[in-house]
């Protein structure tokens, strides 16, 4: 067969194709524009057939090439947004981390930098110092937790930071008749019930009655003699006392029986370091327990026989103040080996003939009775402060005011308890602050510790008043050097050595000497002998607490004689 092909021909074909071409086209529908065209079938069914598969796959195959770019759009978007976020958290425990590492480092070298200050006004008390190392202490393992009391106690802004944290405190615990009850409860007291009460105290009481002396005689009997004695007539000493007790009440005259205070059932609220807060009866107590060191009996009487021996011209008088501790807290609440009114005694035994020693039990016992204390603060009231200095203006043989010639005032107050602890209970339970203000004339100059003349100001200042802060009512603060000059013309000139305790004393000695000079030692920075002479003391008083007499305020008033 030829391969050729004439024109005929190919027209026929051409025409055979245009004709099947135009079936297709009228059987099948509308095609997408992308679609391929269908080879031509042997049949119109076959050819639908294929033409209807044509379109599904077209379909699925268009399908499966769309729905992968989008996901594909999708999976990228989620990895840039879930990594942006992750960013974003590493970077902010970053700066957690850069924040708290930053505040500690703050914090720990403030507390190695900064100074750490001595004394607490909030407290009225001298602070813990620097352990002396001795291998004994160290052994016992008490030179190493005298290290960590002392930090702890010495912290900069210690007394701001206790306001803050008492703050924080005060939003913790429940409260019980106005007082918070912290730490394990194991039994509330309910009618006869009992409740538990610890103290780290198991001495036993002692009751001490001490003989009625004249404030000018010598040095009380020795404490030994006179605590051996209270240990072998125990039994006689308290129907002794019962019996005066029965006698007092129908006889006007005082009792001049002293004894310790007791109560079993003392309930612990709160405590924090020397501070006490505790319920006897149903009342709230707010205390500074006693701590005085007796093995530094020695020394501080040593410092004011030397001070006795550098003034031959003058009187110089020993005062060891007795606080609450002695008269109201109970005994079971006491910590130290020795009581205040015992180490009172021990002291005054190993002074000098030469220092007149002023007898405080003797002054307060007969008005145990009257309002001569806190509840809730160290100090005493000024009408104990008043029956302590007249017991010195008879030692020392000058006039001295009756409480008429005062103006008395009363204020309410809240307690250096609450000032150091900020303790909520103690808050509710507010008392009266009772003072006296001299009427007669009197000019009052305040000094810095260098004796430099700072600004004349009244004595007490009652404009200055402060709930929270009342003892400071008396000559401003004792970081003040004070020069009294009175309407008094005897010419004695008195120097009164101290720490804060006296203050209360001062305004009542206005009437009895033509000036008074006030040194609190902790604030002093010369030698206090040649300030004696210099100024003409003729009478010297050494006031202050026993705690503080066997502590580092005697020991400053050592220092205070030899620079």
């Amino acid at each position: 067969m030829s391969d050729h092909i004439d024109d005929k021909e190919l027209e026929e074909l051409n025409e055979i194709y245009r004709r099947k071409m135009e079936s297709q086209k009228s059987h099948e529908p509308k095609k997408a524009k992308h679609e391929k065209p269908v080879r031509a079938a042997k049949s119109e069914d076959t050819h639908s057939v294929k033409a209807t598969k044509g379109k599904i796959n077209s379909e699925s195959t268009k399908q499966i090439r769309v729905k992968p770019e989008k996901q594909d759009k999708e999976d990228k978007v989620q990895p840039e947004s879930s990594s942006d976020s992750e960013r974003k958290k590493k970077l902010a425990v970053r700066i957690n981390i850069g924040v708290c590492a930053a505040f500690f480092a703050v914090v720990v070298i403030g507390l190695l930098v900064l100074p750490r200050p001595t004394i607490s006004e909030a407290e009225k008390r001298n602070l813990a110092t620097f352990p002396e190392f001795t291998w004994d202490a160290y052994w016992s393992g008490k030179y190493t937790e005298d290290i960590s009391y002392f930090f702890n106690d010495t912290v900069p802004f210690r007394d701001t930071f206790k306001s803050i944290g008492a703050g924080f405190r005060s939003l913790f615990g429940f409260s019980l008749n106005g007082a918070e009850i912290k730490g394990n409860v194991t039994q509330v007291n309910s009618g006869s019930s009992q409740t538990e009460v610890t103290t780290a105290s198991t001495k036993p009481i002692v009751i001490v009655t001490p003989a009625p002396s004249d404030t000018s005689s010598d040095a009380p009997s020795s404490a030994p003699e006179t605590e051996s004695k209270n240990d072998s007539s125990s039994g006689d000493q308290q129907s002794e006392t019962s019996s005066k007790s029965d006698e007092s009440s129908s006889s006007p005259k005082p009792e001049n029986t002293y004894t310790e205070p007791s109560d079993p059932n003392a309930q612990v609220l709160f405590e924090e370091g020397s501070q006490l807060v505790y319920q006897s009866g149903d009342t709230i107590y707010g205390a500074q327990i006693y701590s005085g060191k007796r093995e530094n009996a020695e020394d501080y009487a040593n410092t004011v026989n030397s001070l006795a021996k550098a003034l031959p011209g003058a009187n110089v008088y020993s005062l060891l103040a007795l606080t609450q501790n002695t008269f109201i807290t109970p005994s079971q609440l006491q910590k130290a080996q020795y009581t205040e009114l015992s180490d009172s005694v021990y002291i005054s035994n190993m002074l000098s003939k030469d220092v007149k020693v002023i007898n405080a039990m003797d002054a307060l016992l007969p008005h145990q009775k009257e309002n001569i204390f806190f509840l809730r603060d160290c100090h005493w009231q000024q009408l104990g402060a008043y029956y302590v200095a007249q017991s010195f203006a008879k030692a020392a043989d000058v006039k001295f005011a009756k409480l008429s010639d005062y103006d008395k005032y009363e204020k309410d107050c809240l307690g250096s308890v609450y000032a150091a602890t900020k303790y909520d209970g103690l808050m509710y339970e507010g008392e009266t602050f009772t003072y006296y203000v001299p009427k007669n004339d009197y000019t009052t100059e305040y000094y810095n510790a260098d004796y430099e003349y700072q600004f004349e100001y009244p004595l007490m200042p009652a404009s200055d008043y402060s709930a929270s802060s009342f003892y400071s009512l008396y000559m401003v603060a004792d970081s003040y050097i004070k020069h009294i000059t009175t309407d008094v013309k005897n010419d004695r000139v008195l120097v009164v050595l101290k720490d804060d305790y006296p203050s209360a004393m001062i305004p009542c000695l206005t009437s009895s000497f033509s000036e008074i000079y006030v040194i609190d030692v902790r604030y002093c920075n010369f030698n206090v002998a040649s300030f004696c002479v210099e100024h003409g003391a003729t009478d010297v008083l050494v006031g202050m607490t026993p705690e503080n007499a066997l502590g580092e305020i005697g020991d400053t008033l050592s220092y205070l004689l030899n620079i």
